[in-house]
């Protein structure tokens, strides 16, 4: 692949992209669809609401770094004990399973009786129509679904809601605009993180947003706006050579580790260059995860698998 060439006018162009209009629109529709979301999803359970959920920026939007091929990226925090327990006893499910299925082979026969009687129950009950919800077993796998079909009446029908475990990606010209896509992450919550659940499989990771925002905040006091615009620079140029954006916890730590001395001066063109030739002095993979500052890059799931791509863009300046 070709060196690619850096000039002063690329590097400012960068920059110069102003997205304030546009974010602005977007977050107060975002806002206001969820809203309307949650208020009907408040009619079937009764301890999801508007007060005990939080919609957070991540992501570009949370470093000031967006650029025309972001996606606007929210975490859902629900802050309710029940959700996370009944989601946790859905985790733990393939974790027994193994116990559980050496006990019904043990006892089978027994097991065989009892279901017979629950089939003649359940035949008993079939004239009857009765609508019944369990709370206790109501995870956020539950929740995700359940927004997806109230997001779903709350909008036209040229949008497109797609949901995979708890993601939901939202795609709608008409409502949202032309190339607009919203990532909503359903996670649950409390003083300290983020708790987004992986599969019933893997369980969930913990993603300390707390300690990311801190030294996000104390980097950026140091730095100024340089900072934000150094991310811009970089995601841009990981876009065109890897064909998607790096993740940003990576790329926060990265910039993070640069000493602050170097984002110092006028020329944002001179910065990037001294930081790009300071980078590739370095062995990379031991910088520190903001969202763990006890792990490496390497070893903090949160920070995803964007080493090749990031080193890719480092060799090709």
């Amino acid at each position: 692949m070709a060196k690619i060439k850096i000039t002063r006018e690329l590097i400012n162009s960068i920059v110069r992209q102003d997205n304030a209009k546009y974010l602005k629109k977007v977050n107060k529709t975002v806002n206001q669809l969820l809203a309307s979301s949650i208020d009907i999803l408040s009619q079937k359970v009764s301890y999801i609401n508007v007060k005990n959920v939080v919609l957070q920026p991540v992501n570009e939007l949370l470093n000031n770094s967006f650029i025309d091929n972001s996606s606007c990226i929210y975490f859902l925090g629900v802050d309710n004990a029940q959700l996370e327990l009944n989601t946790l006893k859905s985790t733990n499910f393939w974790r027994n399973f193994k116990e559980r299925f050496k006990y019904a082979w043990a006892n089978r026969r027994l097991i065989k009786k009892k279901r017979r009687r629950k089939k003649r129950k359940r035949k008993e009950e079939d004239s009857i129509e009765k609508i019944y919800f369990d709370a206790s077993k109501y995870t956020i796998y539950n929740l995700a679904e359940d927004l997806q079909t109230s997001i779903c009446s709350l909008l036209t029908e040229t949008s497109l809601i797609s949901l995979k475990n708890c993601r939901l990606s939202i795609l709608g010209r008409d409502d949202l605009g032309f190339n607009t896509e919203i990532v909503i992450y359903l996670v649950s919550k409390n003083d300290e993180s983020y708790k987004f659940y992986t599969t019933n499989k893997k369980g969930f990771i913990d993603i300390n947003l707390n300690s990311r925002i801190d030294i996000l905040s104390k980097k950026l006091s140091e730095t100024g706006d340089y900072l934000s615009q150094i991310m811009k620079i970089f995601n841009t140029l990981y876009f065109n050579v890897n064909g998607s954006m790096p993740n940003q916890i990576y790329l926060e730590s990265i910039l993070n580790y640069v000493p602050s001395q170097l984002y110092q001066g006028a020329d944002i063109y001179k910065i990037f260059l001294k930081i790009v030739n300071f980078l590739k002095l370095k062995s990379i993979r031991n910088i520190n995860s903001i969202n763990d500052v006890s792990k490496n890059i390497n070893e903090d799931v949160v920070c995803g698998n964007c080493g090749l791509g990031f080193n890719k863009v480092l060799n090709l300046l």
